[in-house]
């Protein structure tokens, strides 16, 4: 079900007093009208435009109340913009024929359309048994970014957080695909490290789905835990798999309960993290823990194409990130042709020219 978002100084905004001429009775009659036209264009998945018919009934019939969400007071935008209003929350996109009316800055605080189809898709194959059942077995139950495993459903709550079992979607943009190509097993270190991201994004790399005759020795050997940065293993002799057991700060939050059907992009019960917003993961069995490393070696997953067109509309570099899942800007096209199985972990910087004028 789709829904809005608003800043809790809505009430307090002195924009209501100054449109209402200090009418209680107008502020009221103005924020609930407002309020009921976000939700309408929420619910519409119409990216914050509106109908005349629509504008008009959410504000009960009264074309004064909705002049004045039209008009600008004390410097600021409308909180409704008419075709040919100029702000910078209408950017350069032509105005879709049909609408009279559009919400300022609703994007900047509410999933678009695009985004929110993408979510609900992604949810969808996170709930899927038969979808998830199929990638375990393609992948052999280990990480396609690490190769630890074969990763048990049962170990949700391990100290080490290569034990976890999840499932990741490659391009964090797109859903995982009737033949789950995009869809990959993952250990939770590598998960939680990847976010929100490309591989690429990342400084990651996405390894080849395993042969027949790999699953089986995989299978046969039982689970084995490897390095994300150099695929060495980990045996309790290791400095590493050492200074891992003897961080108190891995173990795993457990204040939200499991869920198979939980939202992947709730973050109510995590950690915020100023400094990147790209930790949301994808979908774990446990709560979220932290967990340094990333996966190298391998194929890159996305190498990027010039004919390839953005799926999500972009959104500012200024607009808040209220779901650590917004759109991001898509990659350039690398000039590049890399040999099979050669393609970097990081992009080859292209050549700079002599100032000079020499090459």
């Amino acid at each position: 079900m789709p829904y809005w978002l608003e800043s809790d100084t809505y009430a307090d905004d002195p924009i209501w007093d100054v449109l209402a001429g200090g009418r209680g009775d107008r502020v009221d009659a103005l924020q609930a009208a407002c309020s009921r036209l976000k939700s309408a264009a929420s619910h519409q998945l119409t990216d914050g435009y509106l109908t005349e018919g629509t504008a008009l009934r959410y504000c009960r019939g009264r074309r004064q109340i909705l002049d004045l969400l039209c008009t600008s007071v004390l410097g600021r935008a409308p909180r409704l913009h008419r075709p040919g209003d100029e702000c910078a929350c209408l950017g350069d996109a032509p105005w879709i024929d049909g609408y009279a009316y559009k919400i300022h800055a609703f994007l900047r605080r509410n999933p678009s359309k695009a985004e929110y189809l993408r979510n609900r898709a992604q949810r969808a194959d996170l709930r899927d048994p038969r979808l998830k059942a199929m990638v375990y077995d393609r992948d052999g139950g280990c990480c396609r970014y690490c190769r630890s495993g074969p990763l048990s459903p049962k170990a949700g709550r391990a100290r080490d957080r290569r034990k976890v079992l999840a499932y990741d979607h490659v391009d964090p943009d797109q859903p995982a695909g009737a033949d789950g190509a995009n869809l990959v097993t993952v250990c939770g270190r590598c998960n939680e490290h990847k976010g929100h991201r490309t591989p690429y994004e990342a400084d990651m790399a996405l390894l080849p789905a395993p042969t027949a005759a790999e699953r089986a020795a995989w299978t046969a050997r039982g689970l084995l835990l490897q390095d994300p940065a150099d695929h060495r293993q980990i045996s309790d002799e290791s400095p590493t798999k050492q200074r891992h057991d003897g961080d108190l700060d891995a173990d795993p939050i457990t204040d939200r309960p499991d869920d198979p059907g939980a939202d992947p992009d709730d973050n109510t019960g995590e950690e915020v993290r100023p400094d990147d917003g790209d930790h949301q993961q994808e979908q774990q069995v446990s709560s979220s823990g932290k967990g340094p490393g990333a996966g190298r070696g391998g194929h890159r997953a996305d190498q990027p194409s010039p004919t390839r067109p953005p799926t999500q509309p972009i959104r500012a570099p200024d607009a808040p990130d209220v779901y650590h899942r917004r759109s991001r800007a898509p990659t350039p096209a690398d000039p590049y042709i890399w040999p099979p199985g050669s393609v970097p972990a990081t992009p080859a910087r292209p050549p700079q020219e002599d100032p000079n004028g020499a090459p």
